[in-house]
């Protein structure tokens, strides 16, 4: 155990993530009790009208969901998790401490000093994958419970149970491990931060016009299997146990599976790469 953990580094990548822990805690924290009072300023029938008789119905495959289930107050609320406060925000997580796994550490000069001392690198990944893991736990955590009692208290308290929203949180999880460990891989082969970033950017842009083009288009269909977002639906997931665990499994399963996967093949370039000198 001691090969693979150790308690100082987990100490120091806490105190790195601390402040974007803070950030993202207050800004999850508060969100879905301001998204859900703005919603609730358009009533229902005004709402229905438009969603289902304004736009046209070709634009329902953009959705993942048709508008008549969009068009209820389970679906307004799990909106939320579509919004791009949560997108981002997840996406941001998972770039930022990614990104922080190695490039960004050889770019501030800090991990030659902690390779210096009697650790193992891989105590050093291990320990960054286990601790932006458990960070992305309590942070989904934070805001399921603020969406549950939102929804159970806020202006729609009675009319939509609250604990349907729990299994879309862990979609949200996916979601920021799988990025979080695209980039950590992407980190493990590079030097310099900014470029980690850039690329991480390039890929997130690249699976959200691969999800729109393999919605939209009959003949490019497969184009959407290429992107990670294609397996980020929570708001298709807000239905009935036995609809919904199935496919958080299968969304989840493959999200997870990407990020299991970069973890071990970034893990093993991290260990065999010649790292730098300091500048």
């Amino acid at each position: 155990m001691s090969a693979v953990w150790n308690s100082a580094i987990w100490r120091k990548t806490w105190g790195d993530q601390r402040g974007l822990v803070l950030a993202l805690a207050a800004l999850w924290g508060v969100f879905p009790w301001l998204f859900l009072w703005l919603s609730a300023q358009i009533p229902m029938p005004a709402f229905q009208d438009v969603l289902l008789q304004a736009i046209p119905k070709d634009w329902q495959r953009l959705s993942g969901v048709p508008f008549s289930e969009v068009a209820t107050h389970a679906g307004r609320v799990a909106l939320a998790f579509v919004d791009p406060v949560v997108v981002l925000g997840a996406t941001v997580w998972g770039i930022t401490r990614g990104s922080d796994a190695v490039s960004g550490q050889l770019e501030r000069g800090t991990l030659e000093m902690i390779l210096a001392q009697p650790v193992e690198r891989r105590a050093v990944w291990t320990t960054q994958a286990l601790a932006s893991t458990a960070a992305a736990a309590l942070l989904c955590t934070i805001l399921g419970t603020s969406v549950c009692a939102a929804a159970a208290v806020g202006p729609w308290a009675g009319k939509v149970d609250p604990w349907r929203f729990a299994v879309p949180v862990a979609n949200v999880f996916g979601l920021m491990v799988c990025i979080a460990a695209i980039t950590a891989l992407v980190s493990a082969a590079d030097s310099h931060r900014w470029r980690t970033i850039g690329i991480l950017s390039g890929v997130y842009v690249f699976s959200l016009l691969a999800k729109l083009v393999g919605r939209m288009s009959s003949t490019f269909g497969w184009v959407g299997w290429l992107s990670i977002l294609n397996a980020y639906e929570p708001q298709r997931l807000v239905g009935p146990a036995a609809e919904s665990l199935p496919l958080l499994a299968a969304y989840d399963g493959i999200l997870l599976g990407i990020a299991l996967a970069g973890y071990v093949i970034g893990g093993v370039v991290f260990c065999r790469r010649d790292l730098p000198a300091p500048l």
